[in-house]
């Protein structure tokens, strides 16, 4: 059996993928639904690292630059800095990693603040990643999925409370598969993640520290899930029905695969009901496992 029909029988049909996988060595290339157009949730912020980095090597500020945190950049749910105290000073390199190894909604923010939205999605079509669009941050896509977009100053502590109650909805923009809102096919941003590996993303040292920062990730249950330790760069994005993944696994020194794995689950998934959450997030991550796991058996032979 070839490893597409593998990947293949280990979907659900009440699921819609799109998968893309790339071995950056070989070349060789298959998707699964590759080609449409899924809502990034988080994945987004990595097209949003390497405009940070492309900047910072244009000079318009160094990574060790510091930015000042402030309440107005406090955003749900993931992170740490939503709880910290305002006048914080964390450099524009921590807030990169915050972004990515522990999904901080705050630093991306902050960061899409310092960089412009508008030239995120400039540089990736420039690199021929024309299905991306990165145009809100994740507090737009709160506002929008509890059908709020006219109170973008809401507070933290309204919103949490909000999010208590209001069921998400899922024809709101935040699950929109056009380009008003943060989307990629799976096959764009595999290519994405290809060109990091082969160090052909801003320069070799600026993707080389990009991989080394995915590599720090602390959410692994998905894609890394089955596999060694830290064999795996990536990034995760979930909203509600939303589970995404790509990144980069080292097989072998030699050996290298460029994946996404992009997930809609339509299952109505109740605010108050948080057995049916976690049972339908558990269920579907381990699929992904069991992907992770059918493409390192697979190419872990390659040399």
């Amino acid at each position: 059996m070839d490893i597409q029909q593998q990947i293949k029988d280990l979907l659900p049909e009440d699921v819609d993928f799109g998968i893309s996988v790339e071995h950056v060595e070989s070349g060789e290339h298959f998707d699964i639904n590759g080609d449409a157009i899924f809502p990034t949730a988080s994945v987004f912020k990595v097209p949003v690292m390497v405009e940070v980095f492309k900047q910072a090597r244009q000079g318009f500020f160094a990574l060790n630059d510091r930015l000042e945190l402030k309440s107005k950049y406090k955003t749900l749910t993931t992170g740490v800095l939503l709880t910290l105290q305002d006048g914080l000073m964390p450099t524009i390199r921590d807030l990169m990693m915050l972004m990515t190894i522990v999904s901080d909604n705050t630093a991306t923010t902050m960061l899409m603040d310092k960089v412009g939205a508008e030239k995120i999605t400039r540089t990736m079509h420039d690199l021929g990643l024309n299905s991306m669009s990165i145009v809100i941050t994740v507090h737009e896509m709160f506002l929008h999925a509890f059908s709020i977009p006219d109170r973008p100053n809401i507070s933290v502590e309204e919103l949490q409370e909000l999010a208590q109650t209001v069921e998400m909805d899922y024809n709101s923009l935040t699950f929109s598969r056009g380009p008003e809102n943060d989307v990629s096919s799976a096959n764009d941003m595999t290519r994405l993640m290809s060109m990091i590996q082969r160090n052909e993303i801003v320069d070799p040292d600026a993707s080389q520290e990009m991989i080394d920062i995915m590599r720090n990730q602390q959410y692994t249950n998905r894609i890394p899930r089955y596999l060694p330790w830290r064999c795996t760069a990536n990034k995760t994005g979930t909203m509600r029905g939303l589970r995404n993944d790509s990144g980069i696994i080292t097989c072998s020194p030699k050996s290298h695969i460029a994946y996404s794995v992009f997930s809609f689950d339509p299952t109505p998934l109740r605010q108050m009901d948080r057995r049916i959450r976690e049972e339908r997030t558990l269920a579907i991550e381990k699929i992904f496992g069991e992907i992770g796991l059918v493409l390192f058996t697979e190419y872990s032979d390659l040399q």
